[in-house]
Formats: C-alpha cells, structure tokens, sequence
C-alpha cells in the first residue's frame, strides 16, 4: 500500500493498479494475482452485496430530504444493520430480507455522536390512521434544557418506503415545524402521505436552531443534531405455508383383512 503523492490523483483500477481514498488520503495497491473464496466467503459476499444495494438506495432517497450532515461512516453503519437485519431470517436456505426482521433498525441514528434523546426532551410515538397515513406524535414540552444556545428546535418526519424488491427505496417528508423553547410547546402531529400494505422506515429529524437579526439560521453542531429510526411499519407479512394434514378417522380407514386397529376408548 502506498500513498498517491502527484498533482492527479485517482480512484478506481488503472492497469494493474487500485486507487483508493481514506479520509482526505489517497492511497494505491497492486491487483492480487489470484483471488480464492471459500464456500462460505462467497455466500457472505453475497448477504453483503444485498445489504449494500438497499443501504445505498436508503441513503439516495433521504439524501435531499435530510438537514443533518451525515457523516462518512453513516453508510457502512447502515450496511452493517441491514446485513443484520438479513441473518435475521430463518424461513430459508438463500435468507433474504423479512420485513418484520426491519424492527432491528429501529433506534439506528444517522449521527452517531447524538441521539434523539440528547436533543429532545419528549419521546415520541409513530401510528396509521384510518387513511393508511404515517403518523408522527410528539406530547408536549414544558421545559427544554438539551442545548443552552437554541432558540428554536426544527423538527421532522421523513418516512423511506422499500420497494418490494428490496433493491430500491423512496422517501417522503413532512412539512418541518418550528418550536420555541423559551415557552412551553404544545403536542403536536407530524402527517406523512403513505401507502398500505408497504413497509416503511420513519425517520425523526431534529436541529437546533438560533434565531438572530430576524432570521433563523441551524445550528450545524453534530452533538446536537439528530436524525434517529423511530419506527419501522413492516405492512403485508409474507405468508409461511404450514404443512398440510388430514385427520384420520375411524370411518376413513379401509377395511383389510387381518388388520387390527386400536382407538382409545371414551370415557
């Protein structure tokens, strides 16, 4: 492994040479003459792959709906629970993605170095209504002690909804509230439009803002700036067919000569 020193530094595979990048560095490595796996290595290679895909179109979808600045290990985090979630399943031999197995993610924050409970003093509650709609509730907040410099707390709702394929995701966001926490708040309703019967992963975003000369500015602090999983909606469960079976009776068995069968007597 060496470092990339030049004026052009590059990424990827140039001849017999891999570029690479860590942090602000660039490095370089030679191709490995023969590449040999396992059995096992494969099939893990393959449970990774899948993990990455969703990971990677979890993120995409979310990317410009998201204030918070995510950071550069947020992603392989985010595979690492999803490959988790993906060894959760135990109905086949192939495991594929379950989605009551997505509950895992629940409590997943995009920003590791703050939860939603170092921002936030009340914890919330995520429901359907009649209409099938994400509902985020919030109770209401008499005093906020989390970060002596805001004025203000912007609050939001995004749910990621995971195709069926589990390839692909979208996400939809709510419309953003502004609290003042020099007063005590009201509970209040985040509304997401939703589909029935998909499965959706909510996100509950919060930063901190400061209110100056009359304009609201973030407050990009990552202790305290939160964007956490609150709740996972698993929609259509996948039918396990059970095993069929006949009752036998008495009146159902055949008569054959010779054949001699005991039932237990009723008392």
């Amino acid at each position: 492994m060496g470092k990339q020193t030049g004026l052009i530094k590059f990424t990827g595979r140039v001849g017999e040479l891999i570029g690479y990048r860590v942090g602000k560095q660039h490095y370089v490595r030679s191709m490995p003459a023969e590449v040999r796996q396992s059995p096992r290595t494969k099939i893990s290679s393959r449970y990774f792959g899948k993990a990455s895909t969703l990971g990677a179109a979890m993120r995409h979808a979310v990317g410009g709906l998201l204030d918070i600045r995510c950071e550069r290990a947020m992603g392989n985090r985010l595979n690492k629970a999803l490959l988790n979630v993906l060894r959760e399943d135990d109905l086949h031999r192939q495991k594929r993605f379950v989605p009551r197995h997505f509950r895992g993610l629940e409590g997943f924050s995009l920003n590791q170095h703050a939860d939603l409970s170092r921002v936030l003093t009340v914890t919330p509650s995520v429901s359907r209504n009649y209409q099938g709609n994400i509902e985020v509730h919030l109770p209401a907040m008499e005093v906020y002690t989390a970060n002596p410099l805001a004025t203000h707390l912007s609050i939001k709702a995004v749910a990621i909804c995971v195709q069926p394929g589990f390839t692909a995701a979208t996400a939809v966001a709510s419309e953003p509230v502004l609290i003042d926490v020099s007063r005590p708040s009201a509970a209040l309703t985040l509304a997401i439009p939703a589909e029935k019967g998909a499965l959706y992963c909510v996100v509950l975003e919060v930063m901190c803002c400061i209110a100056q000369s009359g304009r609201m500015h973030l407050l990009y602090n990552r202790r305290y700036s939160a964007a956490d999983v609150v709740a996972v909606m698993p929609g259509q469960e996948e039918r396990v067919p059970r095993p069929y079976t006949v009752a036998v009776t008495e009146e159902a068995i055949p008569f054959v000569p010779g054949l001699v069968v005991n039932f237990h007597q009723r008392e």
